[in-house]
């Protein structure tokens, strides 16, 4: 994934404690603001001058929503307001170049990371003597469901990151989707790949919480496999899609 050369701030929701720093291992707790909507306590680092590094796993639904504006290629500018105690730091009219979906199945932190261009950072103090408002309790993505037209259902206990960037015409665009489907889930994908079979399918992909409930959902369409490869002993299979489009489910 290449950005533009323009200055970007890379957002995902997650959170913490200490000062904004540029070391990753020690990011700061802040609360989120974009416009003027609330999107709850985030981690964050400054990287450079204009380089704004925030990591995050709490699922607002103020983050659903820009999520799905811009994978519906929206365009999404917004005036990025990070506070922590009597200090706010400011980035206005940030856009969004990129959404990345997580990696799931493999352990680690299920966290959606957002990256804004922008122009400056800025630095000032609180004037207001009351503390923010806590939000309330967002849920956390902990697994996911795929489904494929045309094919019955897929057991998948890997999912790849996904990541969305917008084109200059602004239509949201994806690299290859990979995932892993277990075992003797292997053969309606090698017969999907062969020349004769290889129409383009959608591919519907839900990003669940502890409760089974969908948090977030996407569909990528006209996709094709480019590689059906397997993982040896244990049975799973690696697959890899290209797809054409992608919006909102």
């Amino acid at each position: 994934m290449r950005l533009p050369v323009a200055s970007f701030a890379v957002l995902t929701l997650f959170a913490a404690t200490s000062p904004l720093t540029s070391r990753a291992d020690e990011r700061a707790l802040f609360s989120l603001d974009l416009s003027g909507v609330r999107y709850g306590l985030v981690r964050a680092t400054v990287e450079g001058e204009k380089k704004l590094v925030v990591d995050a796993q709490d699922i607002a639904p103020s983050l659903v929503t820009l999520v799905d504006a811009f994978v519906q290629s929206k365009p999404v500018k917004r005036d990025v307001r990070l506070t922590s105690g009597a200090v706010v730091r400011k980035a206005e009219g940030a856009r969004l170049l990129v959404v990345k979906l997580p990696a799931l199945g493999s352990g680690g932190a299920a966290d959606i990371q957002l990256a804004f261009a922008v122009a400056a950072i800025t630095t000032q103090p609180l004037l207001s003597a009351k503390a923010p408002l806590v939000p309330p309790a967002s849920p956390r993505i902990t697994s996911f469901r795929v489904d494929i037209s045309g094919m019955q259902a897929i057991e998948a206990p890997k999912l790849d990151a996904i990541t969305v960037t917008q084109k200059p015409d602004g239509s949201a665009t994806t690299g290859d989707v990979v995932f892993e489907v277990a075992a003797g889930g292997a053969p309606p994908f090698v017969a999907w790949s062969k020349p004769a079979n290889a129409r383009p399918r959608a591919l519907r992909v839900e990003y669940v919480g502890a409760d089974g409930v969908a948090i977030l959902k996407v569909r990528l369409d006209r996709c094709t496999p480019s590689r059906v490869v397997p993982l040896g002993a244990s049975g799973t299979t690696r697959i890899t899609l290209a797809c054409g489009g992608m919006h909102a489910d």
